[in-house]
């Protein structure tokens, strides 16, 4: 889950408060969806909550902290969806691996996609890096340790290099995928995407084999 944590006045110490709290979350999260950004002011998110504006502003200083709670819990359940992937993958060939990983990064925004699209369009990209490098340092670790098992001959710079454009392909292309629905069958993006990730770690392969021969 994300180091991240958001900026409330008072953390809930009591069973009551904490469900109070989710309330406020799951609320805010339903009007990002339903009306966007700008309509998402506190007073409409504490009426859909059912609370009173006190209420709320007792646990969240201002819109911006309630923003951070609902990316913040975004970002854990992309997590849940997608360790269970990575954990499949290391027992399959690489293609399949490749290929499965990318359908689960998919299925996971997918599920979440209108409250992706508000969070996209308000957070900026250093703030969305931030809340989501947990995820990326799991990918990351994946990648790296299964690139460093199945070629051995690549130099540190290499693997580190690919690692990192893997990753990129990885995230960035199904995320963009679901924020934008671009009129391409769901399989044949994923067909695609895993056919950029093998053509690129084959390519660089290639290229450490012909250096060090």
């Amino acid at each position: 889950m994300s180091s991240v944590r958001p900026n409330r006045r008072r953390e809930p110490q009591q069973d009551r408060s904490r469900r109070t709290v989710e309330r406020i979350v799951d609320a805010a999260a339903r009007v990002l969806e339903r009306d966007g950004y700008r309509a998402a002011s506190t007073n409409r998110i504490a009426a859909e909550a059912g609370v009173s504006p006190g209420s709320l502003y007792q646990y969240f200083g201002d819109r911006d902290a309630l923003l951070e709670a609902v990316t913040a819990r975004f970002v854990a359940r992309f997590e849940e969806q997608l360790v269970p992937a990575l954990r499949r993958a290391v027992r399959e060939d690489q293609v399949a691996a490749t290929t499965s990983v990318i359908d689960a990064v998919l299925a996971a925004l997918e599920q979440q996609a209108p409250l992706l699209r508000a969070l996209v369009a308000r957070i900026p990209p250093e703030r969305q890096a931030e809340l989501t490098r947990a995820i990326r340092e799991r990918v990351t670790d994946y990648v790296f340790g299964t690139l460093a098992r199945q070629h051995v001959e690549l130099s540190p710079d290499a693997l580190d290099r690919l690692t990192w454009v893997v990753v990129e392909l990885a995230q960035s292309l199904p995320l963009r995928y679901v924020v934008d629905a671009p009129p391409i069958p769901r399989e044949a993006f994923v067909a695609d995407v895993a056919r950029l990730v093998l053509a690129h770690v084959a390519g660089v392969v290639a290229d450490e084999g012909a250096i060090a021969s």
